[in-house]
């Protein structure tokens, strides 16, 4: 029989537990928490466009640095990278559930996603592809009709920058006169995709090029945390 000290040791780190577990929640839905009853049933939503916004800035002051970010963008990951992608574990999925053991990378043209979790392709590089990807799946998910427990929302977040750096350090190189070019990327969906699950990720990608626009060194290419929430 276990003693009140450790009795109350227990009680106290579950409800520890328990406290932040709703706190990533509230944070990850941007909403107040909502638990399902029991026999509760999913309720039809219309569709909201105002629910699913997608937020694209490509700042650039002129047509080179336009074109630089186009060609960051264009820049591929290498078919070792998004192998290696696909064999990496993912600590959110200890089990191996949405990437089994084995799993091969997906092969073609223009391929920048290595997996997929709830239908959703994960990134392995930000790619103009895989912006265009998520700008029209939330676009999508705007114009359904979708039986939910909770209403249904969703949202890309994107940025590209660049700017000239007379020296650059980076993965342990250096770099003189290059132009740098910083792509980010945050998506998320709450109950679009599944009936009662969600996830986000976010991503960043930096690409070095020269003064011609050609492509001197990526970071940021390889596996994506995904964190799935559920209700």
């Amino acid at each position: 029989m276990k003693s009140i000290p450790m009795i109350h040791r227990a009680a106290t780190s579950t409800a520890i537990r328990l406290t932040i577990a709703l706190l990533a929640w509230d944070t990850f839905t941007g909403a107040a928490m909502a638990d399902v009853l029991p026999g509760a049933q999913p309720k039809e939503w219309p569709a909201n466009p105002a629910k699913h916004r997608v937020v694209i800035t490509r700042a650039a002051k002129d047509d080179k640095e336009s074109a630089l970010i186009a060609a960051a963008e264009a820049a591929q990951p290498s078919k070792e990278t998004l192998r290696q992608a696909a064999e990496a574990g993912d600590r959110n999925d200890p089990l191996g559930l949405s990437q089994p053991k084995g799993a091969k990378a997906p092969v073609g043209d223009n391929v920048w996603w290595y997996k997929e979790q709830l239908g959703i392709r994960i990134p392995c590089a930000i790619t103009g592809d895989a912006v265009a990807y998520y700008s029209d799946l939330v676009g999508k998910f705007g114009k359904q009709v979708l039986k939910r427990y909770v209403e249904p929302s969703s949202r890309l977040d994107y940025h590209a920058g660049v700017k000239f750096q007379k020296e650059f350090k980076l993965d342990g190189k250096t770099f003189n006169d290059v132009h740098v070019v910083t792509l980010k990327l945050s998506f998320s969906q709450n109950f679009a995709a599944t009936t009662t699950e969600g996830m986000h990720f976010q991503k960043q990608r930096v690409v070095i090029l020269d003064a011609a626009g050609k492509v001197l060194q990526i970071s940021g290419d390889g596996s994506t945390e995904v964190p799935i929430l559920a209700i």
